[in-house]
């Protein structure tokens, strides 16, 4: 393979991941505003017994989804959403109600 053209592709793909400083600002800005959001919903989610429930469920099986320091709006908004939209294993019920003893 002639080395001048993979280098070639490899500078346009740069090229094109590269985002001006004033879009990198405008798509922060936009991942804040999701976060906000979705935080507002889980506050409001906090406030019924069923929502109390399933966060504490989330808790246990996934473990607490906490801001890591350093960590920007956008991928906390991704960890905490994909946190959220999760799906929760089944619980095990019993095939059979327990059996009450006669004595």
């Amino acid at each position: 393979m002639d080395s001048s053209r993979k280098a070639n592709r490899e500078d346009n793909e740069v090229t094109l991941q590269y985002q001006s400083p004033q879009e990198a600002l405008q798509l922060e800005e936009l991942n804040g505003e999701k976060l906000s959001q979705l935080l507002t919903s889980i506050e409001q989610l906090k406030q019924t017994s069923a929502g109390v429930a399933e966060i504490q469920r989330r808790i246990k099986i996934f473990g607490d989804c906490e801001r890591i320091e350093g960590e920007t709006s956008g991928q906390f908004y991704g960890r905490l959403h994909h946190w959220l939209e999760r799906h929760l294993p089944q619980t095990k019920l019993p095939l059979h109600a327990p059996r009450q003893s006669g004595d």
